[in-house]
């Protein structure tokens, strides 16, 4: 059978012995990466697809960082972590780049080298994760077993989180220290929201789920200072329904007074009026 000529990758330069770049039939340059890909490789030769285990498009050519990192990290590692990345992509339905593979296959060899030398790592906002993203911290305790039975090792339970918020970056295209803060100030908000209320909120609710979404998305605006546009007539809507939920707008009033507090933003009335009506859903539906 004949060979596909687009599927055919020209190399380009040797990266190391498990990664090449090399161009695709479009002229696009990729690093291709393989088990032994590089040593058995030289310049201007043909890659098949049966020869690599993944490709990505190099869109940042002053990553050498990158390769770097690849050539210390075993490449047994760097499998299991793309396999973590395809499997995260089929139920999360998300693309990721070469970084989350770096990221995860770096994080993935320096977990295992610090369990066999029996050192405990201290895991973060553990709690968070496990409660505003659920799907990923499943993901995550998935590719904790995974990479448990690669290794014969029994990394713990909690390393999930830590796989989760690899994904969570990469997912949302946003740095580590950004995920962190809309994280905790969602964790601030919900229990503003309880507290206010003072109900035990249903967090596996079709509702609650909706308002993590919906204050995801408002503090990422918010850090990435996108100001959504006013929408004529919200003044008066805001009017109408703050005298029927009047305890719901205090509520508001004391989310607006953090988000003013901590990122400097005063809160239009759309803001307040969609907060005002996930917070009367979440309260109704604990009512029920």
């Amino acid at each position: 059978m004949k060979e596909d000529f687009r599927q055919v990758l020209i190399v380009v330069k040797i990266i190391n012995n498990n990664i090449v770049i090399a161009k695709d039939f479009r002229g696009r340059e990729v690093v291709a990466i393989g088990k032994g890909l590089g040593f058995r490789k030289h310049k201007n030769e043909p890659v098949y697809p049966e020869e690599i285990m993944k490709t990505y498009v190099l869109v940042d050519k002053a990553g050498s960082g990158v390769f770097t990192l690849f050539e210390e990290v075993p490449f047994e590692v760097i499998e299991v972590a793309q396999e973590i990345i395809d499997y995260a992509q089929k139920h999360l339905q998300g693309k990721f780049n070469v970084n989350l593979l770096v990221s995860l296959a770096d994080h993935i060899h320096f977990s295992m080298t610090q369990y066999r030398q029996g050192n405990e790592i201290p895991k973060l906002v553990n709690e968070e994760v496990k409660r505003f993203y659920k799907e990923e911290y499943h993901i995550g305790e998935d590719a904790v077993k995974m990479i448990n039975a690669r290794f014969h090792i029994t990394l713990p339970k909690e390393e999930a989180t830590s796989i989760a918020f690899h994904l969570i970056t990469a997912t949302e295209n946003k740095s580590n220290h950004q995920t962190l803060v809309i994280m905790r100030a969602v964790s601030d908000i919900v229990r503003i929201v309880s507290e206010h209320l003072n109900v035990t909120l249903d967090e596996d609710s079709l509702t609650y789920s909706r308002f993590i979404i919906h204050l995801k998305f408002f503090l990422k605006n918010i850090l990435s200072q996108q100001v959504v546009p006013d929408v004529t007539g919200m003044e008066f809507i805001f009017d109408q329904i703050k005298s029927e939920y009047a305890d719901a707008i205090d509520c508001v009033k004391k989310i607006s007074g953090y988000v003013m507090e901590h990122f400097g933003y005063q809160c239009t009335d759309e803001d307040c009026i969609y907060l005002m009506l996930h917070i009367v859903r979440l309260y109704k539906t604990t009512k029920k």
